[in-house]
């Protein structure tokens, strides 16, 4: 990001590892699950705004889920859901590359897995009563790292899903997502203006 006063934007690729989880409430009652770990991988692009800013956006590709481990006779059941996620994220970078910020972002969920003791299905996302999630969710983040004069990148953000996702009895009960994110990457260095 030291580069942000003399170019318009820069291009980057990172990757990295989610910690997830949902908080479900069921009938008035909040279900207490155990963290997924999963993978994530994007595009960012970050955009300067100013002498210390910068707006980052881009395109990745996040692993949210839960898991619940049998207790006293109960199934174990894992959850793995697959999004994409485009983040709007106001960035203030300092002269040592170090930056902090936060912003909001959007998801889609393509794909997923359910897996209830031995046995593996494809999670259902939609509107219906019969789907497992909803496919989109909002989200609020906040983000910090170090980006270093060559490019490389180290970041890490933590997202707090807004909406509710259950399809069933929404007037009753909620899951909302959430994760922590570990990211390392590299910002491509554009042409100066």
């Amino acid at each position: 990001m030291h580069a942000a006063k003399s170019q318009k934007a820069r291009i980057g690729f990172t990757a990295g590892s989610t910690i997830a989880n949902y908080k479900a409430k069921v009938s008035g009652f909040y279900r207490i699950n155990e963290l997924n770990v999963g993978f994530t991988a994007g595009l960012i692009i970050n955009i300067a705004a100013g002498k210390n800013s910068v707006i980052q956006t881009g395109s990745n590709w996040v692993q949210k889920g839960t898991r619940n481990n049998a207790v006293a006779g109960s199934d174990k059941v894992s959850l793995t859901i697959n999004s994409i996620e485009i983040p709007v994220n106001f960035l203030y970078t300092g002269h040592s590359g170090l930056f902090v910020g936060a912003g909001l972002s959007a998801s889609g969920a393509f794909s997923g897995k359910l897996k209830i003791n031995d046995r593996s299905e494809s999670a259902r996302i939609g509107n219906s009563n019969d789907d497992d999630l909803k496919r989109f969710d909002f989200g609020a983040n906040v983000v910090a790292g170090y980006q270093s004069t060559r490019g490389f990148l180290v970041s890490t953000n933590f997202n707090q899903g807004l909406n509710n996702l259950t399809t069933r009895d929404p007037e009753n009960s909620s899951i909302k997502s959430h994760y922590f994110g570990i990211r390392i990457g590299y910002v491509l260095k554009s042409r100066k203006s």
